[in-house]
């Protein structure tokens, strides 16, 4: 079939998935005509179908290629360079959206809100990063700084800036979390290294830390809720919460 016949047949599959995506919703479709759908956008006179499927025979499943960096997608054969910022885009649109939808007004005084507040931070991320959600004096949300990125133990964390940024607020105190790409949100023997660190960084202004949140997907653990969290008094006085 030559391409000016196949265009047509195109063309009616797209208004077709179109018709069923305005009456069934995105949920009605599979992963590959999900990925098709939204590859319309970037290819608009190719058939997408077979992309899609390659897409996800490549990375494993929807999730993955929703996830994966520019130039990783643009390995597969058929995606440039506008399809891969498509799909990088979408992710990322989507986890701005859930970082503005999120209350911040609302006191991170109890492990739930906490969780909530800070899972969109990490959506669709496949890099390690940690942040410090800075608080008032009645737990609400004052800033998030982007503190470091990486694992925890093997990577820089500018002290100075730190606690130039924090100093610039009213903050009293702080909720450490960060994200676990793969694996169990559990805390390893680096993140409490790192959650000492930053507690006797904060110490000279006031600010404490009362909370270490690790995320991993849909799942999270809270070091105070675990009873892991460490406790800083000051100088080199540092007692395991776990050892107690």
């Amino acid at each position: 079939m030559d391409q000016n016949k196949a265009r047509p047949l195109h063309e009616k599959h797209r208004a077709r998935m179109q018709v069923r995506v305005e009456r069934d919703g995105l949920d009605s479709l599979a992963e590959h005509e999900a990925l098709e759908y939204l590859l319309f956008l970037a290819i608009p006179r190719q058939d997408t179908n077979e992309l899609a499927h390659r897409l996800i025979q490549h990375f494993g499943d929807f999730c993955k290629v929703m996830e994966a960096d520019p130039e990783e997608l643009k390995q597969v054969k058929g995606i440039g360079e506008k399809s891969a910022r498509l799909i990088s885009t979408v992710t990322a649109f989507g986890r701005y959206y859930a970082l503005k939808k999120r209350k911040h007004r609302v006191a991170l005084n109890h492990t739930e809100a906490a969780v909530e507040y800070v899972k969109p931070l990490f959506l669709g991320l496949q890099n390690e990063l940690l942040y410090l959600i800075l608080l008032d004096d009645k737990c609400c949300p004052v800033r998030d700084l982007r503190i470091a990125e990486g694992v925890p133990n093997r990577v820089h964390i500018d002290t100075r800036k730190l606690l130039r940024d924090v100093a610039r607020t009213d903050a009293t105190c702080g909720i450490l979390a960060h994200n676990h790409p793969t694996g169990l949100p559990l805390p390893s023997e680096a993140d409490v290294i790192a959650t000492v660190g930053i507690m006797k960084a904060l110490d000279p202004l006031g600010v404490s830390v009362i909370d270490h949140i690790i995320v991993a997907g849909e799942d999270s653990c809270s070091m105070r809720a675990r009873g892991c969290l460490p406790e800083y008094h000051g100088g080199s006085d540092i007692l395991n919460a776990s050892s107690r």
